[in-house]
């Protein structure tokens, strides 16, 4: 990705450009095993997977989102709650594509999460824990 990166604490889900957004979906639903898709009926969510009646919970993998190099010192980590929204008996994965170049990373993705600005650096650095 080319166009940067947007942090927008008031849009709600994460938003990729298309290209690379297809690229990340088709890893995640290949991560997301023995689960059968769902037609999700409140677009723009296109992957989505029915709540498990019997309770037993559905496994989703974590996703790590690098700024800049890769290193631990510029990821940020985001498990379930972070990574699918749970709707009406849904739980749908809380990324969508769009036909700009930059990316968006919303407020399901920033829940809980500290945010600390270095203006003289120039820095932004995640907290994970911030909020527990």
């Amino acid at each position: 990705m080319s166009g940067g990166v947007l942090v927008d604490t008031g849009t709600s889900f994460t938003y990729f450009p298309n290209d690379f957004y297809v690229v990340f979906r088709y890893i995640f639903r290949a991560e997301v095993r023995d689960i059968p898709m769902v037609e999700n009926p409140n677009k723009p969510l296109d992957t989505c997977y029915k709540d498990d009646p019997s309770g037993s919970g559905l496994y989703f993998p974590v996703v790590k989102l690098y700024f800049g190099s890769v290193s631990s010192s510029t990821m940020l980590l985001l498990e379930k709650e972070r990574v699918v929204i749970n709707y009406r008996g849904l739980y749908c994965l809380a990324f969508v594509g769009w036909d700009r170049d930059q990316s968006v990373l919303g407020m399901m993705q920033l829940q809980g999460v500290g945010l600390t600005f270095d203006t003289l650096a120039n820095t932004l650095s995640f907290d994970i824990d911030a909020c527990d």
